[in-house]
């Protein structure tokens, strides 16, 4: 039988990766923000074309659903991006998870694939490959 296993995608913080860390953040932001703007002008707009009130009512409540979400959005980036400028060089900063199959046997001890997998990245290039236990003290590196 096959099963899907979680494996963390996690890069070594160097000042070139924080760099480029930072700058995505403030692109994704200056998108959000730019979205935020184009939604309340649409908002405005199509409330004036509203002749009912329950209509122009319901419009503003689901545009202004759409900005609290991108409003929520860019106050995570900003929280982010205060914790990558305070966070030392050496530090592993979690990108991505990504899923990878693995086979199931009869007779196979289930802890073995409760282990958590981790690729470890340091400037675009993978330097470790680890396999963590439930409490995290058991690192096996390959």
């Amino acid at each position: 039988m096959r099963i899907e296993k979680k494996v963390l995608v996690r890069h070594v913080l160097t000042e070139d990766y924080r760099k480029k860390l930072l700058a995505k953040m403030e692109q994704d932001k200056q998108r959000l923000m730019t979205e935020t703007e184009q939604l309340r002008f649409q908002s405005q707009k199509q409330a004036k074309e509203q002749t009912d009130a329950n209509n122009k009512a319901l419009v503003k409540t689901r545009f202004n659903a759409e900005i609290k979400k991108r409003t929520q959005r860019i106050e995570s980036i900003t929280f982010r991006e205060n914790k990558i400028r305070t966070l030392p060089e050496g530090s592993l900063v979690t990108s991505e998870t990504l899923k990878r199959t693995t086979d199931v046997k009869v007779g196979d001890k289930w802890a073995d694939h409760k282990l958590e997998d981790e690729i470890i990245i340091e400037d675009g290039m993978v330097t470790e490959i680890r396999t963590k236990g439930d409490q995290g003290d058991h690192d096996v590196k390959h």
